[in-house]
């Protein structure tokens, strides 16, 4: 089982791997559209940084026991993110590099006793402190997917990925309407308990049909792969 410092690392390295590709991109690739329907690279780029100074507001509570939600509000969540979509490819990469670090630097310093207090991700969704590191890493790998650059699900970590998998496949029936089941060929990883059909492939293609609606090349069912409700 990953630790949260374990997570900590994986996002440092997955953060500077992806800092390292926005580097090379000019303004124009950055108003070019994303994988996220009605977002340029430059919405998703900065969703990033602001989702960092968000979590770092769960670590505050967290650590402190204040109540620091993540968002003032979904309203002010969403301004942020179109006020700051449109700047230069200089001016974005350096707010995301900053706000990274301010989050790596508050997760690495956090005591031990910040992982056991309980805080409010969303409206209805409690977590440990010691689940923010993994709602960082989701972001990071996933957002990089939608970026549209290159960085696809084989290439995802595969400890992080079984980790991801289990928890984005809550509500998955609802979210199917029929009960549904996932098998992962290449790990022996399963959520469900058989009771409907079941969803078979490599678990970085589960994984991005459960959150992305990406259908790889190893997914295969009894019949069409049902449509999916939106995921969060």
């Amino acid at each position: 089982m990953a630790t949260p410092n374990d997570v900590i690392d994986l996002v440092d390295s997955r953060t500077s791997e992806l800092l390292l590709v926005l580097d090379s991109l000019a303004d124009a690739d950055m108003r070019a559209p994303s994988l996220l329907p009605g977002w340029t690279r430059g919405h998703v780029v900065t969703h990033l940084a602001r989702n960092a100074d968000a979590l770092d507001n769960l670590f505050r509570w967290a650590e402190t026991g204040e109540e620091t939600p993540a968002y003032v509000s979904r309203e002010a969540r969403d301004a942020d993110i179109e006020a700051g979509a449109h700047r230069s490819a200089d001016a974005l990469l350096d707010d995301l590099t900053a706000a990274s670090l301010r989050w790596i630097v508050t997760a690495r310093r956090l005591p031990e006793l910040a992982w056991d207090r309980v805080v409010l991700h969303r409206p209805g969704r409690e977590i440990p402190g010691s689940w923010i590191p993994m709602l960082r890493a989701g972001e990071v790998i996933l957002h990089h997917y939608d970026l549209d650059l290159g960085y696809e699900p084989d290439q995802w970590p595969g400890g992080w990925v079984s980790l991801a998998l289990h928890d984005a496949a809550r509500e998955l029936t609802d979210r199917a309407g029929e009960p549904l089941a996932l098998r992962a060929i290449d790990s022996g990883f399963g959520v469900g308990d058989g009771g409907g059909r079941t969803v078979s492939g490599t678990q970085a293609d589960l994984l991005a049909w459960v959150t992305r609606g990406r259908v790889g090349p190893s997914l295969t069912t009894a019949g069409d792969l049902p449509e999916l409700g939106p995921w969060r």
